[in-house]
Formats: C-alpha cells, sequence, structure tokens
C-alpha cells in the first residue's frame, strides 16, 4: 500500500516487520517494531536530523507489513529478510572476504564437524572465525585430539554396513557409523564438551575430565585414564599461552564500533577464563549513517543469530533498551542463554577501548584500500568538520623549525595526503639569512622559499598548511603568502600548550580530544617536529666531528649534541665551570671534570 498516513488504519498495533519500496518495486529498507502502527507513524510523521533517513523516507513509495506472535520473532524474520533480500538502507556485514569457520552440524544425531565458508544458516553452529586456514586446521587438529568427533559426510544413523576408518584407530573418532560402539547419549556428551570449550567454558571442561580420570584409576582403566590425561594437558596448555587481560577467570566477548559513511566496523576481544585469546574486525554497510549504538545492535542480531558460537556474556559500550529481543530471539531459534551487558568495572572498559581502536583501525584500513578507490579518510572528514573548511582537507603540509640558541638553523616540511605520510615530498631548508634569530622570522623565510618554488612549478599547493607554533608565527606566515599573492590555501598554527588551532581570521579552536581528527594533527605535528629534529642533529654532528671534542673518552656523537645543544657553542662551552657542565643531559660530574681538563690544557 501506498505509504501515506491514511492506510495506517489498516496497520495492527502488533509487533512484526515492515518493509518499504519505492517507485520501481525495489525493497529499500526492512525494519521491526514493537507496534508496527506507532513506528510507521512515527517515519510518516517526524522530521529526522539524520540527512540520508531523510533520503530514504522521500524514496519511498509503498510499505508491506508482516506480523508476527512476539518482539523476538519479530527481530528473527527481520534479521532473515535482510541477509536474503540485501536491502540497500540497512545496516549488513559485508562478505567480501570470507574467513573460515568450524560447523558443528548439532541439528544431526551424531553431529559431524569440518570447516567451512559456507555460512548459510543451516541449524549448525558455527566456531571462529580464523583468521587463516593454517590456524583453522591446528584448531581442528587440538579439537579431535581432546573431543573426538567424526568428520566424514555420512549420513547416520545409516542402513548400509559401514567399516570404521583410520580416524577410529588413531582415536580421533569414536565411529558412530558402526552400531554399538557408541551411544547418541555418550555422543552428545562429547559434542557438549566441545561446545562448552569453545564457548570458554574450560574449567568445567577440566573438572569433568579430573572426575573420569579417578573413576577410571578405581576401575584400573589406566589406559584410558591416560589418554584423558593427555586431553587434560592439552587443554591446559592451550589456557597457559594465552594472555590474561582480566583478574578473574571470566569469558566475555567485548564488542565496539567505528562509524563513518558509508560503512561501519565493529571488533570483537574473545575472552576466555580471563585470558584474550582472539581479535576479530568485521566491515558492515552503514548506508544511512546509523550511530554505534545502532551499528551494533545490528550486528549482534545478524552475527549471533547466524549460528556463531559465542560467549555466556557480551559486553558492549552502550545497549540499546530492546537488546532482550536479541537475547529470547537467540534462546527460541538456538537454544543457548547469552546476556548482553554494558562494562561493570575499569578492566572492561580497558577491553572496551581497546576494541573501539581496533574498530577504528580496521576502518581507516577498508578507507584507504578499498578496490583501488580514493577514499576520504574519516580522519580528513573529521578534520573538514571541526575547522569548518570548505573542502576537505586531503593535501595537508606541516613546517617545524629547529635550531639550537640561532645556532645550526633548519626547518622541515613534512606531507601527509588522505591521513597517511607522503615521504617522497618531505623537503628540508637551511635557514639562510644569517642576522635571522627569532622563530616567527624563520618561518617567514621558510614559507616564502617553499610557496615560491610550488609557485614558479606551478606544483599543488597544499589544502591546508599546519605551522608548529603560535600566533607570532601565524602572522610570519600569513604575511609571506601575502606578499605572493596566494590566498586560496588554508593556513593555521598548531600550538603544544593546549592543542589549539590558530586561524588568520582570529579563531581559536579545540578539537575534541577522542577524535581521530586530532590524533591526525598530532601524528602530523610529531612528524614534522622529529623530521626537523633528525636533520638538526645531522648538522650539529658534522659541525662536532672537527670539534676540540672529539677524542675525549667517554663522549659520544650523542653527548656531543647534548653538549652543543645546552651551551650553544664551543667558546660557552670553555666558559663554564665543571659543576656548569655536569648539569648536561648524561654527562656526571666526573666526565664534567675531563672535560673542563681537555678543553683547559
Amino acid at each position: 500500500m501506498e505509504f501515506k498516513k491514511d492506510n495506517l488504519f489498516n496497520v495492527p498495533e502488533k509487533p512484526g516487520v515492515y518493509l518499504f519500496f519505492d517507485k520501481k518495486g525495489n525493497l529499500l529498507y526492512v525494519g521491526k517494531a514493537r507496534n508496527l502502527k506507532e513506528r510507521l507513524k512515527t517515519h510518516m510523521t517526524v522530521e529526522y536530523e539524520n540527512p540520508r533517513l531523510r533520503l530514504l523516507l522521500n524514496r519511498i513509495n509503498t510499505f508491506q507489513f508482516i506480523t508476527t506472535a512476539s518482539e523476538p520473532e519479530a527481530l528473527l524474520l527481520e534479521n532473515n529478510l535482510i541477509k536474503s533480500k540485501k536491502p540497500r538502507f540497512n545496516i549488513r556485514l559485508r562478505d567480501d572476504k570470507k574467513y573460515p569457520y568450524i560447523k558443528l552440524t548439532v541439528n544431526e544425531k551424531f553431529p559431524r564437524i569440518f570447516t567451512t565458508r559456507d555460512l548459510r544458516d543451516d541449524g549448525s553452529l558455527l566456531i571462529g572465525p580464523f583468521h587463516s586456514a593454517k590456524s583453522l586446521r591446528k584448531a581442528l587438529r587440538v579439537a579431535l585430539k581432546i573431543f573426538p568427533i567424526r568428520t566424514c559426510k555420512y549420513v547416520l544413523p545409516s542402513k548400509r554396513k559401514i567399516n570404521p576408518c583410520l580416524e577410529y584407530d588413531l582415536k580421533r573418532c569414536p565411529a558412530p557409523c558402526v552400531e554399538g560402539l557408541v551411544s547418541a547419549e555418550e555422543y552428545r556428551e562429547v559434542v557438549k564438551k566441545l561446545v562448552f570449550f569453545f564457548s570458554g567454558n574450560t574449567k568445567s571442561v577440566e573438572d569433568y575430565l579430573l572426575d573420569e580420570i579417578e573413576k577410571l584409576k578405581e576401575n584400573l582403566d589406566f589406559e584410558k585414564a591416560a589418554r584423558l590425561r593427555d586431553i587434560l594437558y592439552s587443554i591446559r596448555e592451550i589456557s597457559r599461552t594465552q594472555t590474561a587481560v582480566l583478574d578473574e577467570n571470566k569469558s566475555i566477548d567485548v564488542l565496539a564500533a567505528s562509524v563513518h559513511y558509508p560503512f561501519a566496523s565493529v571488533c570483537i576481544l574473545r575472552v576466555r577464563n580471563g585470558k584474550l585469546i582472539d581479535i576479530e574486525s568485521f566491515i558492515l554497510d552503514n548506508p544511512i549513517s546509523s550511530d554505534e549504538k545502532e551499528v551494533i545492535f545490528s550486528f549482534i542480531s545478524q552475527y549471533y543469530l547466524s549460528g556463531i558460537i559465542g560467549s555466556e556474556e557480551v559486553v558492549v559500550e552502550m545497549l540499546r533498551e530492546d537488546h532482550y529481543e536479541v537475547q529470547e530471539a537467540l534462546r527460541i531459534k538456538r537454544n543457548v542463554s547469552i546476556r548482553f551487558r554494558e562494562p561493570q568495572n575499569n578492566d572492561e572498559e580497558k577491553l572496551i577501548k581497546m576494541a573501539k581502536e581496533n574498530a577504528e583501525y580496521k576502518l581507516e584500513e577498508y578507507f584507504s584500500e578499498k578496490k583501488g578507490k580514493v577514499i576520504i579518510s574519516k580522519s580528513v572528514v573529521e578534520l573538514k568538520e571541526n575547522l569548518n573548511l570548505p573542502f576537505h582537507p586531503i593535501h595537508i603540509e606541516c613546517l617545524d623549525i629547529s635550531h639550537s640558541f640561532g645556532d645550526e638553523r633548519v626547518a622541515a616540511i613534512v606531507v601527509f595526503k588522505n591521513g597517511k605520510k607522503d615521504k617522497k615530498l618531505y623537503r628540508k631548508f637551511k635557514i639562510k639569512t644569517e642576522d635571522i634569530k627569532s622563530d616567527p622570522h624563520m618561518v617567514y623565510e621558510v614559507v616564502k622559499r617553499r610557496f615560491k618554488r610550488l609557485k614558479e612549478e606551478n606544483g599543488k599547493l597544499p589544502d591546508l598548511f599546519i605551522i608548529d607554533g603560535g600566533k607570532a608565527q601565524l602572522s610570519a606566515a600569513v604575511k609571506a603568502l601575502r606578499e605572493l599573492d596566494i590566498s586560496d590555501v588554508a593556513i593555521c598554527a598548531f600550538a603544544k600548550t593546549y592543542d589549539q588551532l590558530y586561524f588568520p581570521d582570529g579563531r581559536v579552536v579545540m578539537i575534541p580530544k577522542k577524535s581521530s581528527a586530532i590524533k591526525l594533527l598530532r601524528g602530523i605535528r610529531g612528524e614534522a617536529h622529529r623530521f626537523a629534529l633528525t636533520y638538526h642533529r645531522d648538522k650539529m654532528v658534522k659541525k662536532i666531528k672537527i670539534s676540540e671534542l672529539d677524542g675525549i673518552p667517554g663522549i659520544g656523537e650523542k653527548k656531543k649534541v647534548e653538549i652543543l645543544r645546552y651551551f650553544g657553542s664551543i667558546e660557552r662551552l670553555k666558559g663554564a665551570s665543571v659543576d656548569e657542565i655536569s648539569k648536561v643531559r648524561g654527562i656526571g660530574k666526573k666526565l664534567a671534570e675531563i672535560i673542563y681538563e681537555r678543553l683547559h690544557s
């Protein structure tokens, strides 16, 4: 029916799923609702701030709805429709890079275990993902050593006669294909322990094995007891080699997201018995620029409902109020109990921070590598918004001055393209004018030389030029640009004290500390400082090599640099006392006496 308020009288006030279509009948969006009528009415009447959400609503021509008995059932239906129909405006896990998994066919009488990249929902449980096929094969070998389960493709039980294979002789399969060797109940108990093990409940598995070993020893079945003992040692060895991140023996999944239109990234930290065993990041399509809370909710709906074995507790930074629907849907569909919650202590807060940083790195990497296309990085987009620039500052240059009390005065310019270093374009400058002593005057000279050269060679001017300094340095740079008649370059000074940015129009901007924009700016400033200081030290070392400090025992190149930086010249050093010399970093009283005697001998 048409997307009009007049058609709402046919919509019931029940839970269910609604579908939006455009004029051509293409499915745009699938959503779930506790109350279908109220949710659709909201979409028709509310003026949303999100411009991409407004774009979606403007394109809707018709809608359909499907009622369900409960909200968890609505969530299950929504998840299935998103996977099968792939509507354009829904948040979706991308599948362009399929990781290998271990699949456990728990819906069969005698479940089998094998490797797969097929994530279709067929009622099986998935263990993984694994970063490589090699790590997957290793995990499978360990799993079969500890929990012997069949890997064959037989449909069991079978009427045909089947002989046990080599896996049975190797004690890696109890041969359920042969009637009488193992009962379905015994086999299921092994499968249950395997699921416990991969869910992080290794303690319960260890306790079970210890009890079984004692029983076997009492019955004098030492051969089987020895096999179980070896399995117990294998489990403990796996646990021992993992990194501890929690004081308690908790098993949790920790989730955090990073969002940047039109994609998002979610990172999972898998913590088992207080130890971090794996980190994995996933990319999602985010066509309407949903926030992190919405992205997390969509991810846990699609990820855990697909049959992947997770921990019994999942910790996220922010929960939606209706997160219990996913818990109930998992109980209905998978018969598993998972609790979603927010962090409860400092250790879990640190894990959330770690997951968030990894999600940000994954998203940055995806943007920079995506199919060879130049996609503006998240940090550059945020920089444009925070500095209120009319364009994205793809090409950024930063200038830093370095000298020792006016001696060996040099400058360096570093270049970043789309948030990444472009070292081929780095430039070094030696200050030419002898009577220039102040930093602003040096900035003036270097800026004028740099942009005059670019102008003469018809080179690409930077979108944003940053000076490591304050207002005085900015004024000198603006003067140089004005004299060259260059006005289409955004220029600012970035002060270290409070991370303030000064602009020629008088604006002073402070960017939020947690934003990727400030991280980019600090990285650029730090790189400029490193490059300038390295050049300055090289010049100093060349000068010091022919100085009167050569040959003094205990004085290497680094200490020469420190001495000259402290005093500024050999002449000043000669006029210093032993106590003054000993104040130089790395120079003690004894070495100061040696230097003094050598200079005055």
